[in-house]
């Protein structure tokens, strides 16, 4: 199977890259230069029709969204670990924190974000900003929460979940601080060699 990921570091496509060096699968690295424009020219937007970051070819085949082909790759290569398989009884933990990466923590962040780092000042709404933070520390109330006595989300080891998360969470380390399970869990994500492999262009 051939697997082509394009790619833009600091960008949802690091999930996916971060979980196929976890894989330890062979891949080709393709680099879309957004501040080029890149990933608006029409070979990319045939891949990717919106023009975001990630797009992944399986052979002759393409995947957007970085939840959908972390969790494709997880199930594709159950016997690695990184997936419960469909009938564990894990495959429910599993699927709900996958699906609050990136909805409750995800969308939040990324309001701060486009408000706050990314939009010029005549377009980006700041009265947005102190409500998405609230938003944002509940949800990572509830990982704290999740995460009491437990090195990884599932309880069980690493999974694809974690990376889901951890992506999110290194957003805003300010933020992550004052919640002691998260900050550890954090830190020790930081650490992995397959992290550390996926953020070095």
């Amino acid at each position: 199977m051939k697997l082509v990921l394009y790619y833009h570091p600091g960008t949802r496509s690091q999930r996916v890259r971060w979980l196929l060096e976890e894989l330890g699968l062979d891949y080709e690295l393709r680099y879309v230069d957004l501040f080029k424009g890149e990933a608006n020219t029409d070979e990319y937007l045939a891949l990717q029709p919106l023009g975001q970051l990630p797009a992944m070819k399986i052979d002759d085949d393409v995947m957007f969204e970085s939840g959908a082909i972390v969790q494709w790759l997880a199930d594709s290569y159950l016997e690695k670990g990184f997936a419960p398989a469909l009938d564990s009884p894990l495959r429910r933990q599993f699927d709900q924190w996958m699906y609050f990466a990136v909805t409750n923590l995800e969308e939040p962040a990324w309001e701060i974000m486009l408000h706050s780092r990314i939009l010029p000042e005549d377009v980006a709404v700041k009265a947005i900003v102190p409500f998405a933070t609230q938003t944002l520390l509940k949800a990572l109330t509830v990982l704290d929460k999740a995460l009491q006595g437990k090195e990884y989300m599932l309880g069980s080891g690493f999974s694809a979940v974690d990376i889901m998360i951890a992506y999110i969470l290194m957003w805003y380390p300010e933020h992550v601080e004052p919640f002691s399970n998260l900050k550890t869990y954090a830190e020790k994500l930081r650490q992995r060699p397959a992290y550390i492999r996926s953020t070095q262009d």
